[in-house]
């Protein structure tokens, strides 16, 4: 039978944890865990990769301890907090861009650039990402009282694209891109790609822009609602064969796909700060539990290459492997290869 859902103590879950054959040395972080998260978003969320079922009872493989959940939990938390801030990073661009393709082609007076005839009208299945639903979704945000769309009518009676579209939702602005004609596209995308560097036309550029649109929309959408980001798969399909030619992977998925598709924008500021995030966390995690290396490197679709981390401070000339060693405060991170290369050298106390 199945089991059924009732609500538990943190002492009932623990002794559910243990009785699970998951191993528990620090009961105090577990406790102080389990308050701050849930059981639900830490536990039943990052548990499978470590668990094997027998028949309706799930059991923990040998050898897996609490920390090692926490710490997949920890990784993908970070990671989802990039996400989150790369993608409003990106949304910035991508609207600053639009402002300035629809202002140079129709002007900066509303009445001029949300005319019907400036756009294509292509069937949607909701119908705020209709052409009639998205205009009417601006024009309905210029009877605002809020600023700076309030202060631009009051003074001057028009609201410039590059103001307007800073209080429109990022899914909004790339169904409203997918709506321009091809020739505002084209403007887009010159803005966006280096064609020549990446040896593909205006016409595929402007299917690439779309499919990493859409496929960004859905990850911002998932780590805004708290879903898990790092073996996430976008439902969102990337052409592949209509876009690259053979030497890219038809096997690309993941996370993957997200990073690669960020590196091909001029801007590189939103996959360098995933890259930053994502090299930081698997290093962290994996020095921990190497046994996850082989795991996370299938689902993110990347080759995983372990950095031994240490902990240095501004105060002395030496690494530590423990972070708050001899009480250090405000230690930095940093590869040990990193640190020898700067001159530091192993503290006799913590490093053997």
């Amino acid at each position: 039978m199945e089991e059924k859902l009732h609500y538990t103590t943190i002492e009932e879950q623990i002794n559910k944890l243990r009785s699970q054959n998951l191993i528990i040395t620090n009961e105090e972080l577990v406790k102080s865990s389990l308050n701050f998260f849930g059981y639900s978003s830490l536990i039943r969320s990052y548990r499978e990769p470590y668990t094997i079922r027998n028949g309706q009872k799930i059991l923990y493989r040998s050898g897996v301890t609490f920390e090692q959940i926490y710490s997949l939990y920890i990784l993908d938390k970070n990671l989802r907090n990039a996400v989150m801030a790369a993608m409003q990073d990106l949304e910035e661009h991508i609207k600053a861009v639009a402002a300035d393709v629809i202002a140079k082609s129709f002007g900066i007076h509303q009445d001029n650039y949300l005319q019907y005839r400036n756009y294509q009208n292509k069937r949607k299945r909701k119908y705020r990402f209709t052409l009639a639903g998205i205009l009417d979704t601006m024009k309905n945000s210029l009877e605002t009282d809020k600023e700076p769309i309030h202060h631009y009518m009051e003074k001057y009676e028009t609201v410039p694209p590059w103001i307007l579209f800073k209080s429109i939702y990022f899914s909004t602005i790339v169904n409203y891109i997918d709506l321009f004609k091809q020739s505002e596209q084209q403007k887009m995308v010159e803005h966006l790609y280096d064609g020549e560097k990446l040896g593909l036309s205006s016409e595929v550029l402007c299917k690439l822009m779309m499919d990493t649109l859409f496929i960004c929309i859905d990850y911002r959408n998932t780590a805004a609602h708290g879903g898990r980001i790092y073996n996430f798969n976008s439902s969102k399909r990337l052409r592949v064969d209509e876009i690259f030619d053979t030497n890219i992977s038809k096997d690309i998925n993941g996370f993957s796909i997200l990073l690669f598709l960020l590196r091909l924008f001029r801007y590189q500021s939103p996959s360098m700060r995933l890259d930053s995030i994502l090299e930081q966390e698997l290093n962290r995690h994996c020095n921990e539990f190497p046994k996850d290396i082989t795991y996370l490197g299938q689902i993110l679709n990347i080759n995983i290459f372990r950095k031994e981390i240490v902990w240095i401070s501004d105060k002395s000339k030496k690494y530590h492997s423990v972070k708050y060693c001899n009480g250090m405060h405000n230690s930095k991170e940093i590869a040990l290869d990193n640190a020898l290369s700067q001159g530091y050298i192993p503290c006799k106390k913590c490093c053997k």
